[in-house]
Formats: C-alpha cells, sequence, structure tokens
C-alpha cells in the first residue's frame, strides 16, 4: 500500500477536527467501552506528555458508501431513551474529512476529558467531568473523575470553588489551551478565592501552581501519531490495514467494517440486520455457548458464512469490494469476509437454530461432549463441518448420495488427524477453504449410498493424502507429547486434554454433583505439591527435577475433571489417601472414573501409593494415546 501519510497532532487539532466532523467514525462501529480507570490511564500518559498511541484514518470522497457519523456515546434527553448525543453536530462535514480506522477510544476519551463531550443524563455512565487534582499525595490520585450529580453537590462550576477544592476541569475552553492554564494559576495565587479571603502556607500554592504548569506543558507536548490512508484504496486494501492494528485501545476487526456496511444496507428493511446484536443472540443458544460473540473473536462466525459460500453452488451475488469486475469468495481472508453480501448474511441468521444444531452435533461426533472456542485446537475447522452440513441442507443435489452419517465419520477423523498433524499452525486461512473445497468434491464422488466398510478404506486413504497431512509416526509422536508432556503448548496441548475437557459429565467423587456445561476443573491427580513432597529413586524420572524433559506431573495424564469443590477436597492428598477417605468403590464412581481414562487398572496403581506414580502416567497416557489413534481413523 503506498501514499500513506503520516503526521502527529496536538490534543486542541485533535478535538477540533471531532467536533467539526472532519474526523468520522463509521456508523454502529463498535460503541465506546472505556471505563473510567481506562481513560485516566490515558489522561496520565498526556499529562506527562508520554506516546499515546496512534490512529488510522481513511481519506474519504464527497459521496462515500461508508455511513459515518460524529463520535457518539447513549443519552437520555428531549423525553427519548437511549438516544446517540453528539461531540458536534452530526451534520457537519467539510470539505475535507476522514472515516476513523483505528482509535476510536482513543478519540473519544479525548473528546471527554479535553473537549467537555459527555451525557446530559446524569443517569448516564459518561456523564461526569475530570479535574486536575493539584493536591495528590499518589499519582493515581492526580486525575479525578465526578459524576454529574458528585459536581452539581461540590458545586465545580466557578473558579473559586475549582481553587478551594484544588480541583480544576481539565476540559479545556475553546481551542485556547495557554489562556485557560493561565487563568487556572493566576487563581491559585489570589487569596480572594480562599476562605476568608486568606491564602495558605506558600508551599500549598507553589505546588498547585506546579502540578497545573507540569499538566499545560503534558497537554501542549502531547501529539498523537496518525497515519492518513489516501481515499483510492479500497475496501478489502483497508481490511489488511485492520488485521495488523492492535494498539492501546480496543481493537479493530473487519467485522466492524462488515458491520456498519450489512446495516447501511439493510436499514430501510423492517428488521436491519445488526450483525453484532444478531452475534450476540446467535451465541445464546446451547450448541453455541463459549464459542464467538460480538466481544470475543466475532470474525469466526463472518468466517464460517463466507465458508459456505465457498461450499455453495447456489448463492447470492458477492459484494464487490475489490475494485475489480468481478468477485469470488475464495478464502476466508479478510476482503473475503467483506464480500459476504447482505443477502447471505440474512440466510445465515434465519437459520440460527440450524447452526446452533451443527455446532452441538460437532462437539459431540468429535469429544464426546461439549467444548469451547478457546479450548478448540483449531477453531478453523468449524468452517469446513458447518459449511458442509449447510451445502448438504440448502444445496446439495439429488445426484449426490451422501449423508450426515458420511461427513461425521470423515469429519472426526479429519478434525483429530488436522490437530496432530498440526496442519493449521501456518496459512490455515488458505488452506481452510481448499479443505471445504476438496471435501465437497470427495463427498459428491461417493459411491457408497452408506458408509461401508469399503468406503472408510476410501476415505482413510483419501486423507493420508491431503495437503500438510502428517505420516501416522509424527502423529504418533504429537499424540505422546500430548499426553505425557506438560511443557506442550498450543494446539497439542489443547488436543491432549479436550477429551477429557469435553466428556467432563459426572464428578467422579459426588456422582451427584453435574459438572457438564464447564463446571468443572482439570484437578492434578497426584497434586504438585505432593509431587514435591514425595519424591523417590523409583518416581524421580516422573516427578524429579530430572523429568522437567517430559513434565508428566502438569500433562494430561494427571488431569482429571472433578467439581470446584471436589478439587478442593481432594487438595494436595496422594490418591491411595483421597480414594480411601471419599470410598472411591461404587460401581457408578468406576464408570465414571473409566470415562476419565482412569482403569480398573489405574485404579489399582493409584492405590498402591508412592512407587507406582510412574507406572500411573504410562498407563493412564497409553489409554488416551489409544482413544486418540482410534479417532484418527474412519471406520
Amino acid at each position: 500500500m503506498s501514499g500513506i501519510e503520516v503526521k502527529s497532532l496536538v490534543l486542541t487539532e485533535i478535538i477540533q477536527n471531532l467536533q467539526t466532523g472532519e474526523w468520522l467514525a463509521p456508523e454502529f462501529q463498535r460503541d465506546f467501552v472505556w471505563n473510567t480507570n481506562q481513560i485516566i490511564g490515558l489522561v496520565n500518559s498526556i499529562l506527562e506528555a508520554k506516546p499515546i498511541g496512534m490512529a488510522t484514518l481513511w481519506e474519504q470522497e464527497d459521496e462515500s458508501d461508508l455511513p459515518l457519523e460524529h463520535l457518539s456515546i447513549a443519552d437520555d434527553f428531549d423525553g427519548q431513551k437511549n438516544v446517540n448525543q453528539y461531540f458536534g453536530k452530526n451534520s457537519d462535514r467539510p470539505g475535507r474529512y476522514y472515516a476513523i480506522l483505528d482509535g476510536k477510544q482513543r478519540s473519544t476519551a479525548i473528546a471527554m476529558v479535553f473537549g467537555g463531550f459527555k451525557a446530559t443524563s446524569g443517569s448516564r455512565r459518561y456523564s461526569g467531568s475530570y479535574f486536575l487534582n493539584t493536591d495528590y499525595e499518589d499519582l493515581q490520585d492526580r486525575v479525578v473523575y465526578k459524576s454529574k450529580n458528585e459536581v452539581k453537590r461540590d458545586g465545580l462550576d466557578n473558579i473559586t470553588s475549582y481553587v478551594r477544592n484544588g480541583l480544576f476541569p481539565l476540559a479545556i475552553d475553546g481551542a485556547d489551551l495557554t489562556s485557560n492554564f493561565f487563568k487556572y494559576t493566576n487563581a491559585v495565587s489570589r487569596a480572594e478565592h480562599y476562605v476568608d479571603n486568606e491564602l495558605p502556607d506558600i508551599a500549598i500554592v507553589d505546588r498547585r501552581s506546579q502540578v497545573l504548569q507540569d499538566a499545560f506543558n503534558g497537554i501542549r507536548n502531547t501529539r498523537l501519531a496518525v497515519y492518513i490512508v489516501p481515499k483510492e484504496e479500497t475496501l478489502s486494501e483497508i481490511c489488511d490495514i485492520f488485521e495488523t492494528l492492535n494498539t492501546t485501545g480496543t481493537r479493530v476487526s473487519t467485522v466492524d467494517l462488515i458491520h456498519s456496511w450489512v446495516y447501511a444496507e439493510t436499514s430501510d428493511d423492517p428488521e436491519p440486520i445488526r450483525l453484532r446484536d444478531y452475534m450476540d443472540a446467535l451465541s445464546e443458544y446451547d450448541g453455541l455457548r463459549g464459542w464467538p460473540s460480538s466481544g470475543y473473536r466475532p470474525e469466526v462466525i463472518a468466517q464460517i458464512v463466507a465458508s459456505i459460500q465457498i461450499a455453495l453452488d447456489k448463492k447470492h451475488p458477492p459484494r464487490a469490494v475489490s475494485g475489480k469486475k468481478e468477485t469470488k469468495i475464495n478464502s476466508i481472508k479478510s476482503s473475503d469476509l467483506l464480500a459476504i453480501s447482505s443477502s447471505s448474511w440474512r440466510d445465515f441468521f434465519e437459520e440460527q437454530e440450524f447452526v446452533a444444531g451443527c455446532f452441538e452435533d460437532m462437539q459431540n461426533i468429535v469429544a464426546g461432549g461439549s467444548f469451547t472456542l478457546g479450548e478448540c485446537p483449531y477453531p478453523g475447522v468449524v468452517n469446513i463441518y458447518l459449511a458442509l452440513r449447510w451445502y448438504l441442507e440448502f444445496d446439495k443435489a439429488s445426484q449426490f448420495v451422501w449423508t450426515v452419517e458420511h461427513l461425521n465419520k470423515l469429519f472426526v477423523a479429519f478434525f483429530w488427524r488436522n490437530a496432530f498433524s498440526t496442519r493449521y499452525d501456518q496459512g490455515f486461512m488458505t488452506r481452510v477453504a481448499a479443505d471445504v473445497v476438496a471435501f465437497k468434491s470427495f463427498l459428491n464422488a461417493t459411491t457408497s449410498q452408506n458408509p461401508d466398510h469399503n468406503w472408510a478404506i476410501t476415505t482413510n486413504h483419501w486423507l493420508d493424502k491431503l495437503p500438510g497431512m502428517a505420516s501416522n509416526n509424527i502423529m504418533y509422536e504429537n499424540i505422546k507429547s500430548a499426553t505425557s508432556n506438560g511443557h506442550i503448548k498450543g494446539a497439542l496441548r489443547d488436543a491432549g486434554r479436550l477429551l477429557l475437557i469435553a466428556r467432563a459429565s459426572i464428578d467422579p467423587i459426588d456422582t451427584q454433583i453435574d459438572i457438564s456445561e464447564g463446571a468443572h476443573e482439570l484437578h492434578h491427580i497426584y497434586p504438585k505439591k505432593w509431587c514435591r513432597d514425595n519424591l523417590v529413586a523409583v518416581n524421580e524420572n516422573y516427578i524429579g527435577d530430572d523429568a522437567d524433559q517430559n513434565n508428566w506431573v502438569n500433562s494430561a495424564s494427571n488431569l482429571m475433571p472433578m467439581s470446584a469443590r471436589s478439587n478442593k477436597a481432594w487438595g494436595s492428598k496422594q490418591p491411595s489417601s483421597a480414594i480411601y477417605k471419599f470410598e472411591i468403590k461404587s460401581e457408578d464412581q468406576k464408570k465414571t472414573l473409566e470415562r476419565y481414562f482412569i482403569s480398573d487398572e489405574c485404579l489399582t496403581l493409584m492405590e498402591n501409593g508412592t512407587n507406582s506414580v510412574g507406572q500411573f502416567f504410562e498407563a493412564r497416557s497409553q489409554l488416551l494415546a489409544q482413544e486418540f489413534k482410534r479417532l484418527l481413523q474412519v471406520t
């Protein structure tokens, strides 16, 4: 990308640009979400003339397709609830104006503190004012926030009150920063502003003057770095910028652009598409709890919708975003996500129950229970399953004979092979799209009405040949590491623990306690403290200092799901003591332990005490590994 202009602006210039509408925010972009502490943190940096990050702007045409508005916060006024309060007159547009791609949170905070931007209703979160406390003892108290009611109560609306309280508004009166602070520094040395017209100790006056002078210097010298992208750049190119912006504010993503554009296109519909609201509604379904919402990786939902477009034969034309004559969605990269049409989004959200059901099915067939996005080795695999389920439900031609059962068997083996091949570590945005196409082609070519033995052989052979798929030997080595090495990180670590997380259903100590739906912890069977205190020659290769290379203690082979209450009761006990104390011998308890890969053999080794630690680790690791190896194969 060429032609980017880099400049820096002082606070008064920033405030003026925001108030006149030279800087505008995309409509329905993420609302202002900073809390008081975050705002004060930025102000303290400004008062010390420290770096405050950067803003990225995009120069706009006079007739921009991107809906833009002045900075806004929610307010109640004129008898209306939850309406926008704008910084400046929202209809104002100077001859040259820019869209704020990154920096909205920071810009809004600056407008609030130094521009006096606030809600009029005292019940609103952002209705108060920020003051410089010239009598602070701790730096954390240098900037004080007062609610609208507190300002009224303390009478903080005149120069005498400011001086007597040692609190001076940080809002700049117009653009005249110098006269603002000269007025304050002059006032602190005048007896008429103090009680009984008596000046306090000269040391107090001098300190107040110095604090004001230091604040003035910080505000005057602080500059915001501004990157200006020329108007010739397309939205798809702008997305490349979005993906790399991660400064001190709230991260901007491509979803913000999609949200703004789709809303603008559907604003005249009976029910406009508010993308983030729809995502939040979707996250309430059982199958989607712990998966994306508007506040946590919302791009995952957009990637799923793009994958569906890749899978479909009959689909809505994509939105033209790249400047090319023909736009195609060929990946789940930002520019392709932006090309998803509003009609495609509408179709997706009209089938929320179907989507939630697919998510639930995916988790159950893969791991035998539910798990979250953060617990999934490679969440990108979900795109493939959802895309093919959608294709099967709404688009598949009758000439093809495959069913959900075919897809399920294929997908389970693929999921685990993909995880233990670490295949999505690099380039997964392109690889996911290629896998969607490959899955569809393979399934459409199947000749089996039902997934029989011959179909399974053919499918396993096809999976072996997928680009990037590791050999069985490499996958087996990775399975060993995932189950026995607590040092392992990333997808292999998540894969090694996933079955324990997903299959958590009943507490192994008190089988009346339901620990499904995330109501569990992975507890160390041999507690770390016990391992430190019970190191003997026979187990030093497993729990001693020389065992750090494998770290069996923190590996999946030493973890078990249980309720928080049972976890606390187990504490640092040796397993044999815990088994005796909690009388773990009932059939229900043994069935639960078997579900968590603790066989009768493992239970006996736990009862044997200190000398059998290593044997237990090895036996349990083997049980987990056997299950993983089974899941690698289509049967």
